[in-house]
């Protein structure tokens, strides 16, 4: 693959991160400390299921192999 055809969805997935959180905490006050708890919470809600599939998927892997 093409650096292109990674920096492209990357981009757009952080911008697409960025517009959520913002809709999210502007909501409320329009303060960086709210905007960041937004944030973070966003990305924690988004990793775990990501790092439960991949533990899942690693484990059905290593299944396989044996």
């Amino acid at each position: 693959m093409k650096k292109f055809e990674i920096i492209v969805p990357v981009l757009l997935i952080m911008a697409g991160l960025l517009c959520l959180t913002m809709s999210g905490s502007f909501m409320f006050r329009p303060e960086l400390r709210v905007y960041m708890k937004t944030f973070v919470q966003i990305c924690l809600w988004m990793g775990v299921p990501i790092l439960l599939a991949g533990i899942f998927y690693l484990l059905l892997y290593k299944k396989r192999g044996e």
